[in-house]
């Protein structure tokens, strides 16, 4: 894995930002900039009345909001994940006791 870093300069809602990121993240870089500019844009035609600080602080809202989602249904996959691995543990557990896994009595949760 390569440490390299690049240094970009990205522009929102007409601000422009010295970025330093790895390279392999740079494509990345430049979504996130084309999504946040894509929102800007829209939400000041839908909101010609807000400021450019209103409509940064509603989009700041807006990111975080998505970023919270994102963290919920990670934890949500973490737990399920773990309550999978437990229940795989247990049947290995059971099939190195001499029960046949495919025909086990019943599955512990």
């Amino acid at each position: 894995m390569t440490t390299d870093q690049i240094k970009m300069e990205i522009n929102i809602a007409g601000e422009k930002i010295l970025l330093t990121v790895p390279f392999s993240r740079q494509i990345a870089v430049r979504n996130t900039e084309r999504a946040v500019n894509a929102l800007y844009d829209n939400w000041r035609q839908q909101f010609p009345d807000k400021s450019v600080k209103e409509l940064l602080a509603m989009m700041a809202y807006q990111f975080a909001s998505y970023y919270d989602q994102l963290r919920e249904r990670v934890d949500a996959m973490r737990t399920e994940a773990i309550e999978i691995d437990e229940i795989l543990d247990r049947l290995i557990l059971r099939n190195d006791s001499g029960q046949h896994p495919a025909y086990p009595d019943h599955i512990i949760p």
